[in-house]
């Protein structure tokens, strides 16, 4: 554990004098009031069943007073008599981000008859510079930390060894190169543990091993804040024979990595975001595990399945896939899948031919030839660089960068023309010829394969070919895929 207690409050030896609303009379010293609220900053809501302790230090022999915070983190504690008190509260999250709390300190002097005090857990901001040091939050590094469990009895696993690894582009001569990193931690007794050093942003990779046991290869996205908390459970995996499950062929079944088998059993809904309507016939699979359907209420139900923490992929037609990472545990709660739909995404396409992909390709081959407005990624250059996603492409390129809109969503932007009071434009993007609504980057690297580009147009505003103008004062886009 490593103590970070000035994030909580105070220290003991730092008292506060109680503010709160005087008595209309100052003969004699009566009881006051101690409330506030419990919050938990790193889910930025109030933390409830917070039990909050409140101590006489005058009097050691006097009972300590508990209460337990309800579900809008509020606590009080009636009647306290004048005195010095220590007040600071317990939770199973303060063990998992690695607290140790120092209470703090109150006088009841008698004349008061309210005390408001707040107690909270630390801030992501406060944590990463805490256990990763102050350079960490300079330098937008991450914070990942969890506790590492046994999925069939909860107990804490030590000595685990948690890591992390991403891929790392660095610019150096011929071009891009790109490089996996990789950081480790071994968990302690109490399983916990804290990896620092990957970027704030962007894709990462979690696994944690011991001994025989590891478990599934988490792909997560990072969150704005640079933190993120997740346990990990260890389960029991057997292996299936190849003939023993029948594998799907249709476009929908992820087939890759050899197939696992178990006692888990997990079990949800699936529910479309426009309307939350129940989503049938929608298929729910353990990565490299069992695979099941949604009934017509949009339920599943997957049985022998292996425990411990999985991938879980989602997939339905017309519908962004969903993967995410679930703990297949004793007793664990049923999940809520919203899955949104591609209309959000895409304008309506209306697929003619392969022809006409060729021959619209015939044209991007044209126009690199002899247009001097543009600049062009073939498919030669793009099977050379090995993306590693869709927008591996434009790191780097001239005339694009990478920018947040108002919903904080990374999209691909343009430095403004000097008319514009903005940093950045949004540039227009069109696939196979086709305007897609205001992507973002994460939209484009989930429906674009980097497999399946054919060759990639970038214009500067007022640049673009006229069937490529949106009149929207910045530049466009324009992706080919085979």
């Amino acid at each position: 554990m490593i103590g970070v207690a000035m994030l909580i409050g105070t220290v003991a030896s730092h008292t506060c004098l109680a503010q709160g609303r005087p008595s209309a009379s100052r003969a004699a010293p009566h009881p006051a009031t101690i409330d506030g609220v419990v919050f938990d900053s790193l889910a930025r809501k109030p933390l409830v069943a917070a039990v909050v302790e409140l101590v006489n230090i005058d009097s050691l022999s006097a009972p300590a007073r508990h209460i337990t915070s309800d579900t809008l983190g509020a606590f009080r504690f009636d009647g306290v008599r004048p005195g010095r008190y220590l007040i600071g509260f317990m939770h199973p999250l303060l063990d998992s981000v690695g607290v140790e709390q120092t209470p703090r300190a109150v006088i009841v002097d008698g004349l008061t008859v309210g005390v408001r005090i707040d107690l909270a857990l630390p801030s992501p901001l406060s944590l990463r510079a805490a256990l990763c040091g102050a350079a960490a939050v300079v330098d937008s590094q991450s914070l990942i930390l969890g506790i590492v469990r046994d999925a069939g009895t909860r107990a804490a696993v030590a000595s685990a060894t948690v890591a992390v690894e991403w891929a790392n582009l660095t610019l150096a001569a011929g071009g891009l190169r790109r490089s996996t990193e990789r950081r480790t931690f071994a968990t302690q007794e109490t399983g916990w543990f804290a990896l620092c050093g990957a970027p704030a942003t962007g894709m990462v990779v979690l696994t944690a091993a011991h001994d025989a046991d590891s478990t599934e290869a988490l792909e997560l996205e990072m969150p704005a804040s640079g933190f993120l908390r997740r346990d990990l459970y260890f389960g029991v995996a057997r292996p299936v024979a190849a003939d023993a499950t029948p594998r799907l062929t249709d476009s929908l079944t992820i087939t890759t990595g050899p197939r696992r088998a178990g006692d888990g059993r997990l079990s949800g809904t699936v529910v479309a975001a426009d309307g939350e309507r129940p989503l049938a016939r929608a298929r729910v699979s353990i990565r490299n595990g069992p695979t099941t359907v949604t009934d017509d209420g949009g339920a599943f139900t997957l049985s022998g399945i292996p425990t411990g923490t999985r991938m879980l992929d989602v997939r339905a037609v017309s519908y962004a896939p969903v993967e995410l990472p679930v703990d297949v545990v004793e007793g664990g709660s049923p999940l809520r899948i919203v899955m949104a739909s591609l209309k959000s995404v895409l304008d309506t396409v209306k697929v003619r031919a392969n022809l006409s992909v060729s021959r619209n390709y015939d044209e991007f081959l044209k126009r690199r030839k002899h247009s001097g407005a543009g600049r062009f990624i073939t498919t030669e250059e793009i099977a050379e660089r090995n993306p590693i996603d869709a927008m591996d492409l434009f790191r780097g390129r001239p005339g694009i960068i990478f920018a947040r809109d108002s919903n904080q969503f990374d999209i691909l932007a343009q430095r403004s023309p000097q008319n514009f009071s903005y940093p950045f434009c949004r540039v227009a993007v069109f696939v196979n010829g086709n305007p897609l609504r205001e992507p973002t980057v994460n939209d484009l690297n989930t429906y674009l394969r980097s497999n399946e580009l054919l060759g990639v147009e970038i214009y500067d505003a007022g640049a673009a070919p006229v069937q490529f103008s949106r009149r929207n004062g910045c530049g466009a886009v324009v992706i080919w895929t085979k």
